[in-house]
């Protein structure tokens, strides 16, 4: 009986492999498809496309930055459904950047917030999305709040005077950058157990994207991108190398 049951455990724990090694190529390839995406138009047909898409959803924006506000002041004081707060913003920006990029074809958007929109509700199904607070490190917290700054008051693509629209209307949930770095910032303030694809994938797309904007676009507030999702990426290794040492180690 014992034995048939471990004969059942290496069966499952072999399906289980063979979907982790399928998802991660799926991944890799959507990672290879957004990159040559980006480079599919010229700097100046891509700042076209923006400029639509962020004129064009002003009133839309200005209620994303209020329910950015209201997340943060229900949900940081109520610890027993703070989880679901974030993780539902989080989703909620995924979506709607996903829409957007729908209703004004930015293609490699639909494939950016496809995949954020599916690995955000993967980890919160098994239970890898955790908004305790308990173990975020200084550094994390440091991190987290730049970058949930920086996704709330975008400094690019929006009307002069800059440092007062971006308060109002700079494109959190209908662009990349923007709703990137806001994703990151709330990831970023995650406790364990968390997901180390998800916080690797969105890092990585938010760093490329931070060099893409700054060297490419001259959108140099960018930099933030390349900071926080670079912070991400690496705390997601660190995470990844603790847990292979720990499996080796049994």
């Amino acid at each position: 009986m014992t034995q048939i049951t471990n004969i059942e455990k290496n069966e499952i724990q072999k399906k289980n492999n063979w979907l982790s090694i399928t998802a991660l190529v799926l991944i890799g390839v959507l990672l290879i498809l957004i990159i040559s995406f980006t480079f599919m138009r010229t700097a100046a047909e891509i700042t076209d496309m923006i400029l639509e898409a962020t004129s064009a959803l002003k009133i839309y924006y200005i209620v994303t930055h209020a329910l950015f506000l209201v997340t943060l002041a229900v949900g940081f004081p109520l610890k027993r459904i703070r989880k679901y707060i974030f993780f539902g913003y989080i989703l909620f920006l995924s979506v709607s950047a996903f829409i957007v990029s729908i209703i004004f074809v930015i293609v490699p958007n639909i494939v950016i917030f496809s995949l954020f929109t599916s690995l955000i509700i993967y980890a919160f199904i098994n239970k890898k999305i955790n908004f305790d607070l308990k173990e975020v490190s200084i550094a994390g917290w440091i991190f987290g709040i730049i970058a949930l700054i920086f996704g709330f008051w975008y400094l690019h693509w929006i009307d002069d005077p800059i440092w007062l629209n971006a308060l109002l209307y700079s494109p959190l949930g209908g662009i990349n950058c923007p709703t990137m770095i806001a994703v990151c910032g709330f990831l970023i303030l995650q406790s364990k157990p968390r997901s180390h694809l998800l916080d690797f994938v969105i890092g990585f797309i938010t760093c490329y994207f931070g060099f893409f904007g700054v060297f490419r676009l001259a959108a140099y507030v960018d930099i933030s991108l390349i900071i926080c999702g670079g912070f991400l990426v690496v705390r997601s290794i660190m995470d990844i190398m603790k847990f292979w040492k720990k499996q080796t180690d049994n």
